[in-house]
């Protein structure tokens, strides 16, 4: 029995230690006011040289409009991301439709732990159809001070204010 115990013990040590901590992230994301289609939007986390680590959230339904985004498309067909014969890419980030011109959206994700304060950034690129593309909307460094803070965007995002969710 005593063997049982030390056996199950051990498990939930093992368990609990291969569980990664993430850090919660609340956004308030308000859109520059422009007539014509929805915005497609990918948030990233990046390396310094660009590397595309994990994308968190997706504005942007219809996969066949993600080539809009230049470089989360490059990404995609780089790393086999898309099943061949529909080349839809398998994104798990898909959270929801477009944000159109003005409008306010707000969304949560999770940025793993061991990202923060280790030279990642966080990137958020814009589409519109015929309208353009901003690869760097907003790029932010990771850390928790960058994400208690308000940013102009360099595009289609007029303002994101972040903020980390208490557990």
């Amino acid at each position: 029995m005593k063997t049982f115990f030390s056996f199950l013990l051990l498990y939930f040590l093992l368990l609990n230690s291969s569980v990664e901590e993430y850090v919660e992230v609340k956004c308030m994301l308000e859109i520059v006011n422009y007539r014509g289609e929805g915005a497609y939007i990918a948030v990233s986390v990046i390396d310094k040289s660009e590397k595309y680590i994990k994308t968190v959230y997706v504005f942007g339904d219809d996969k066949s409009w993600f080539s809009e985004m230049k470089s989360f498309w490059r990404n995609l067909r780089e790393n086999n991301l898309f099943l061949d014969k529909d080349f839809y890419p398998l994104v798990d980030a898909i959270s929801g439709p477009t944000i159109s011109g003005g409008e306010r959206r707000v969304f949560q994700f999770k940025i793993p732990k061991n990202l923060f304060n280790s030279n990642y950034n966080l990137r958020i690129e814009t589409a519109v159809e015929d309208k353009g593309y901003y690869v760097n909307d907003i790029i932010i460094n990771l850390n928790p001070e960058n994400l208690k803070r308000i940013y102009q965007g360099e595009g289609f995002i007029n303002k994101i204010q972040f903020s980390t969710v208490d557990k």
